[in-house]
């Protein structure tokens, strides 16, 4: 089995011929295409920054979050990276067009998952860059360094990629935007249009690890 450094550089190979010039897009925001996530958001995920998505339990709708955020980023013809630190993706669950703009990334663990977002953050031929934590044991999640955080931070500012953390819990120090996923699907909800499961996510807007407590978090209804 390879060695995560050759995986890592394999990936970098890969990128380069594939896409040989960076793609340049003008500041903004990325919207995920559900609105509660968006209203909490000002309009979308914001290039440059890192937002964390914390889902609180399952039945949370971190998968409805991708799934939206595949459909909105194929609408604009824009290039989506997946980091899948547990290789939990199940590409067969969204419409087959809607995967022809994603880099799937299977790892095999969060220090992996972690390096790979680094360098994906970097490349500058994405409008956003999903690392999907879930599904990783907590106790490997919570041992990570903070400096490990503050890197992929300064190497997302200034660039045109949107960052977006998926959690099982909160773990990302001094973010900008923490988003807390609390459990309300069912799996009749799976019956259901998306954009209706969608209206009715539970949504918090928390406070960032580090930061001081300056009031009640808020909490959004779709």
């Amino acid at each position: 089995m390879p060695t995560a450094p050759a995986t890592l550089a394999a990936l970098r190979s890969l990128l380069a011929a594939r896409f040989p010039e960076k793609t340049r897009r003008a500041p903004g925001g990325v919207p995920t295409g559900i609105a509660a996530v968006d209203d909490a958001l000002g309009g979308g995920l914001a290039a440059g920054r890192l937002t964390e998505c914390v889902t609180a339990g399952p039945g949370s709708g971190g998968q409805l979050v991708l799934a939206g955020l595949l459909a909105s980023t194929r609408g604009a013809r824009q290039r989506l990276a997946l980091v899948d630190g547990a290789d939990g993706f199940a590409p067969e669950a969204v419409p087959a067009d809607q995967l022809r703009h994603l880099v799937w990334v299977r790892c095999r663990g969060a220090a992996e998952a972690l390096a790979a977002g680094d360098l994906l953050v970097r490349d500058g031929n994405y409008a956003v860059v999903a690392l999907d934590l879930r599904g990783l044991p907590a106790r490997v999640l919570r041992k990570q360094p903070a400096a490990v955080w503050y890197r992929l931070q300064r190497a997302a500012e200034g660039g045109a990629a949107a960052v977006l953390v998926l959690t099982p819990h909160p773990l990302v120090p001094a973010v900008p935007w923490r988003l807390i996923l609390h459990p309300c699907l069912t799996l009749a909800d799976a019956q259901r249009p998306r954009t209706d499961v969608a209206a009715g996510l539970a949504i918090e807007v928390g406070r960032s690890a580090g930061q001081p407590e300056t009031g009640e978090s808020e909490e959004l209804a779709g």
